[in-house]
């Protein structure tokens, strides 16, 4: 990826996330419609911070209509994780990981 003088490099648009993530710009785009990652809305696009996604990625993984903050949640031990996009771009940004494929 070429850096372009004078733009911050830790803002990225949606196809320079989605290669990153290993992800189609079409399911990062959802991701953020979604709220799953932060985004900033610039007209029809979106504008990505890569550290922001990152920290958001590597939090654990939440049940829809669960408080994400809620101590009172115990995992369920017999649920396997599930493996969609969301998954691989979690791991990806633990590890650090990009460009890779699986």
């Amino acid at each position: 990826m070429t850096e372009i003088p004078g733009r911050d490099p830790d803002v990225l648009t949606t196809a320079e996330l989605a290669t990153k993530l290993g992800l189609s710009p079409q399911t990062v785009r959802r991701m953020a419609n979604a709220g799953q990652i932060p985004a900033l809305k610039t007209g029809k696009d979106f504008r990505y911070s890569w550290e922001a996604v990152r920290e958001v990625l590597r939090q654990p993984h939440h049940q829809p209509g669960e408080a994400a903050d809620d101590p009172t949640h115990q995992p369920q031990p017999a649920e396997a994780p599930k493996k969609g996009a969301g998954y691989r771009a979690q791991r990806r940004a633990r590890t650090g990981a990009h460009n890779t494929t699986d």
